[in-house]
């Protein structure tokens, strides 16, 4: 399931608790803690399984427990008041209804990026390329990231030299969740002859290293092609890193690749 699809189920789940604990008479307070505890305990369980990140798990945690917090006080008022409601709670519940509906957005916009046809709109670029606009990480800009950048360089310069032609088929489909990502790689030498018996390195992490998969290793199947199944936990921007060793020669790759949520 999508971030919005948790997020606002759950919300809805909250609601639909409080009415139903009210119609049988139940305490406001108990309403109130029983009402968002469920979709909270629920939810945190998927997510341990889902295996979402800790920025997620947060805001599903904010907005379920303030939801039935703001029902419990409306709940509260009403029913002190006898009368109909005052603005103020109006008010109140309108700001937080807006609050969770913009934190959504944001979230769902740094993970996942903008809608393509959104991105159309507001970016050139978009029209005619894929663009993903989700959060790209934190970039070093130290001597280090210097010498890494001349590293990348040079390394570039000596593939070119050797001419191999590598192609990789699976990364435009890739799913988030548990189900196996299959990657299927072709090699081939500057003569268009297949390489085989390579040892073929892939792996996968956040742009920024903050986040990272273990290592994954291309088995040969058929001369000069490799495959080889993955999973990756969450949806978004992820880089791999390709390392090919072959023939006493060495050559490393990295793209950027998109991982949709499953």
């Amino acid at each position: 399931m999508s971030l919005l699809e948790t997020l606002f189920g759950g919300t809805v789940i909250v609601v639909i608790l409080h009415l139903l604990l009210g119609r049988l008479g139940l305490a406001n307070y108990w309403r109130g803690v029983i009402s968002g505890a469920i979709p909270t305990i629920a939810y945190a369980f998927y997510a341990v399984m889902n295996g979402d990140e800790l920025d997620v798990i947060a805001i599903h945690v904010a907005i379920f427990l303030a939801t039935a917090t703001v029902l419990s006080l409306l709940a509260s008022d009403k029913r002190n008041s006898g009368k109909r409601m005052h603005w103020a709670p109006k008010a109140l519940m309108t700001f937080f209804a807006i609050l969770a509906i913009t934190d959504g957005i944001f979230v769902t916009i740094s993970t996942q990026g903008v809608p393509p046809w959104v991105a159309s709109l507001i970016m050139p670029r978009a029209k005619n390329h894929t663009v993903y606009s989700g959060f790209s990480g934190v970039t070093e800009h130290t001597d280090q990231a210097s010498k890494a950048i001349n590293s990348h360089l040079k390394m570039l310069s000596d593939e070119q030299k050797l001419g191999w032609d590598v192609e990789i088929a699976g990364l435009d489909t890739l799913k988030a969740g548990t189900v196996a990502n299959k990657l299927v790689m072709n090699l081939r030498d500057s003569q268009k002859q297949p390489i085989q018996n390579a040892v073929i390195t892939l792996h996968f992490f956040r742009p920024g290293y903050v986040q990272t998969l273990p290592l994954m290793h291309l088995q040969q199947r058929n001369p000069g092609e490799y495959t080889g199944d993955i999973s990756i936990a969450g949806a978004g921007s992820w880089v791999i890193k390709l390392e090919i060793e072959a023939d006493g020669q060495r050559i490393e790759r990295e793209h950027d690749v998109t991982v949709s949520a499953s």
